[in-house]
């Protein structure tokens, strides 16, 4: 109730001072004044007077989008009242608006209608920018993968389509912000001015083995969902599920979890070879960098402990007449999963969850994945599973006394041991299954978490990240994903082929315009 109030008191100050910016300008143009200050109507005249379809309307109360078309309003008022120059609307976009102040007050020009409106490199760039960011935050999203947690089947700079339709697309939490600020600065957004968590409906559910796109949930930069850092695992715990890994080998409820025929779940080996491999061999036959393995020589025989290795791989090395033995190694239970900086520091972020198990990555669970209406009791041994859950997820208020030997829990201010989850939770891990930071570090994901999905990689461009190769690998471009073919196809050909087809007529266009014009010269 609170996040409406505000949200309606901002929503009626912000319709005051547009009125307070235009209504001048209203009644030069042949409305009326008081018109500028009612909210919809304002903008409904609005479109009259710099004559703009009237469906517009919609774009002005899309989060992200209207801000920008409040933007275009204003300069194309000021284009109605002769404003045309560019440097009107350099002014215009960079006061945010207040320009209009200026024009409503002190120059109260003569209304001369949109006619003479000009198509501007500052229009087109606009419009362009509304395009862009509607399929963005509503359609499909672009990112780059900066790690290997999910090698071999996503790659290092494997630049994905993520879309967002099929499972709903989540209605953006933050809807002030600067478009694509994310991938410069995510501090461009006005926190205060969120909304509830909404999305819109979809036509398929998450289903387990999907591999998705979701919000880093323990982000200890942002508690806003939608600034979060953008993560991309598989789903193998639906709610409801309970998980367990045995010596690496992954089990949901009692069955051995098998990936999709497309996955390359990569796990730790040892390999014993006579002679040592050259760096050169194991990059161009394998893809492995030094950074993927550790080389001891012990009694004339050269130990490799390989931190992921796919099963084509593993196949390939125990058919290598130089190697001794190839054999899957993991943690023992009670082996803490600890990860050291290059300072000598232990990352916090690799604590095993619940931090009151004796887990790791290899011995994990069992451990349940709670559901929307399940109700689960709040005790000492159960806390550290729910915590975040709670306090930070649901949003409760989260008091705990264990002063004095007691253990007492006060969730809203009410006495209890016992909580109802509000919303569906999911558990994801990386293929990558000794190399990744995901459920069994950060716990679970919450469904307002959720992105979408890739479908496509459209490019891989490993060479941005290091210690990869500073190289494109091609046979990647425009390869589908997420689909179940381990055959993967690569459509760049016939992107290249529809690129030609509309540069050629683009060329045919402005050939035939030009001998047109020469015909009037």
């Amino acid at each position: 109730m609170t996040i409406f109030i505000y949200w309606l008191v901002g929503f009626i100050i912000f319709n005051l001072l547009f009125g307070a910016a235009t209504f001048n300008l209203y009644k030069l143009a042949g409305k009326k004044s008081w018109e500028a200050f009612v909210p919809f109507l304002n903008i409904w005249r609005g479109l009259d007077i710099i004559q703009r379809p009237k469906w517009w309307i919609i774009l002005f109360y899309i989060p992200i989008v209207g801000p920008i078309f409040w933007l275009i309003l204003l300069v194309d008022l000021a284009d109605s009242f002769g404003k045309i120059e560019i440097k009107d609307k350099v002014i215009m976009v960079l006061t945010l608006g207040l320009y209009t102040f200026y024009l409503n007050y002190v120059e109260k020009p003569k209304y001369i209608g949109p006619e003479k409106r000009k198509s501007t490199i500052v229009s087109a760039l606009i419009f362009a920018i509304v395009l862009a960011t509607l399929i963005h935050n509503w359609f499909v999203q672009p990112m780059i993968v900066p790690t290997g947690s999910m090698e071999n089947t996503i790659k290092i700079g494997d630049a994905l389509f993520v879309e967002k339709v099929s499972y709903g697309a989540r209605v953006p939490l933050t809807p002030f912000g600067i478009p694509y600020s994310e991938f410069i600065n995510r501090d461009m957004f006005i926190d205060k001015a969120r909304l509830p968590y909404m999305r819109l409906p979809g036509w398929r559910d998450l289903k387990s083995n999907d591999i998705v796109v979701f919000n880093y949930p323990t982000d200890s930069v942002y508690s806003a969902i939608d600034r979060k850092d953008a993560y991309v695992k598989r789903l193998v715990g639906m709610p409801g599920d309970t998980l367990k890994i045995s010596n690496g080998v992954l089990y949901v409820n009692g069955k051995k979890f098998i990936p999709k025929r497309d996955a390359l779940v990569q796990h730790r080996y040892q390999v014993i070879t006579k002679a040592p491999f050259s760096d050169k061999l194991l990059y161009d036959d394998y893809g492995l960098l030094p950074h993927d393995y550790r080389l001891q020589n012990i009694s004339n025989q050269f130990v490799y402990v390989f931190e992921g290795l796919s099963d084509p791989i593993v196949s390939s090395f125990r058919k290598n007449t130089n190697v001794l033995s190839v054999e899957q190694i993991s943690r023992h239970l009670n082996d803490k999963a600890e990860y050291i900086r290059k300072d000598g520091t232990i990352d916090s972020t690799y604590t095993i969850f619940p931090v009151n198990k004796p887990w790791n990555e290899d011995q994990y669970g069992p451990l349940y994945i709670p559901k929307k209406g399940d109700v689960v009791e709040i005790n000492k041994e159960t806390l550290p599973q729910y915590i975040n859950l709670i306090r930070k997820y649901e949003q409760n208020k989260l008091v705990v006394d264990s002063t004095n030997g007691k253990f007492e829990v006060m969730i809203n201010d009410e006495k209890t041991n016992k909580y109802t989850i509000q919303q569906d939770y999911f558990f994801m891990m990386g293929d990558n299954r000794n190399q990744s930071l995901d459920g069994r570090f950060f716990g679970y994901v919450p469904e307002d978490h959720i992105i979408g999905r890739p479908i496509l990689i459209w490019m891989n461009a490993n060479g941005m990240f290091e210690p990869a190769p500073r190289k494109f690998l091609w046979e990647r471009a425009f390869t589908s994903i997420n689909n179940d073919n381990p055959d993967k196809k690569s459509y760049g050909i016939y992107v290249l082929f529809v690129l030609i087809l509309w540069l050629g007529y683009d060329f045919y266009k402005d050939r035939k315009r030009r001998k047109e014009n020469k015909k009037f010269d």
